[in-house]
């Protein structure tokens, strides 16, 4: 006796996953059981973000991290890898409640970490995250199980370098991205030497928090589909930069409370025990990435003219000329 009276899609979805929020009803025991469910859906689009989707190493990320330490992630309830069942592969995991700062609009521009939060909130959000980010990447790889993502003969940079260079050639179906290439040339000329490794989150950034309700700490770490192995540091300067977009990438001031991008370096650094001293190495790298990203989006959208000039690659220009 399992019903599930309603599906709801979240506006934001459809390119890069696919999320449905319903209630799973079911008779157990004589006793009438409830529980909230999201699902994450492969997305079955003709352009979508990325070449190919990995949901079971998704799955599998959080289910050791689940197992295996006290970073807060989604409680699973199952993964499905056979599509005829639905058409693409799916996982349902059990929903949070919480808080998640907003995308769309940014939550600097809109929403309610603008609107219905005070600075030291704020502050005490931002720090939260940085202090949890900063314990996962404490975390094992070896010990998680993902010494398999390491391949002979290459550090986990020259892997992901790698990838970046066949994503540049695959999202822009054959164009050149100049800014986007310059990046990659760079970072390709510039690897640091004796890296740390570690399992990178990947996406780390404020929209895929869950907060307590009470926006005294975080509740769990979402989205693990660009989980790779590498130097922590890459989620870090990922994590300020996605920021920066919402500000200075839009010509938007930051919130007022959240704490300078400096001042959360040398948090992270204190809190993880990694040395942050190739921090513009990576923060080019994250501008290369998202820049990539934003520009597939946009030629997947039929935005042909901020293909190469989105607010993203231009940011990702300016750090290029100060730092390159």
């Amino acid at each position: 006796q399992v019903s599930i009276p309603e599906l709801n899609i979240p506006e934001a979805t459809g390119m890069s996953n696919v999320t449905l929020l319903f209630d799973v009803n079911w008779q157990e025991g004589g006793e009438s059981r409830s529980e909230p469910i999201v699902a994450r859906l492969q997305p079955e689009i003709a352009r979508p973000v990325f070449p190919e989707y990995d949901l079971r190493l998704q799955y599998e990320v959080m289910d050791s991290v689940g197992r295996n330490s006290d970073v807060p992630v989604p409680e699973l309830r199952g993964l499905e890898t056979d599509k005829s069942l639905l058409g693409v592969q799916f996982y349902f995991m059990k929903r949070i409640d919480g808080c998640i700062p907003t995308d769309m609009p940014p939550y600097n521009m809109d929403g309610w970490m603008m609107h219905e939060t005070t600075p030291e909130q704020r502050a005490a959000m931002w720090r939260a995250a940085v202090d949890t980010m900063a314990r996962y990447h404490r975390l094992d790889y070896r010990a998680l199980g993902f010494e398999k993502l390491q391949e002979t003969g290459r550090t986990p940079l020259q892997q992901q370098l790698a990838y970046w260079c066949r994503y540049h050639d695959w999202a822009l179906e054959g164009q050149h991205h100049s800014t986007c290439r310059a990046a990659l040339d760079w970072l390709e000329a510039n690897q640091p030497e004796g890296e740390p490794t570690a399992l990178c989150w990947g996406d780390s950034r404020l929209g895929n928090i869950i907060f307590r309700e009470s926006l005294d700490g975080v509740a769990a770490l979402l989205d693990w589909e660009m989980a790779v192995l590498g130097n922590p540091l890459q989620d870090l300067a990922w994590f300020n930069f996605m920021d920066s977009t919402f500000a200075e990438g839009l010509g938007m001031p930051r919130l007022e409370g959240l704490p300078s991008y400096e001042e959360s370096i040398e948090q992270w650094q204190e809190a993880s025990g990694f040395s942050a001293a190739d921090y513009d190495y990576y923060l080019i790298f994250a501008g290369m990435r998202y820049g990539l990203i934003m520009s597939r989006v946009m030629l997947a959208t039929g935005q042909e003219s901020q293909v190469q000039d989105n607010f993203a690659c231009r940011l990702l220009a300016k750090h290029l000329e100060r730092i390159a």
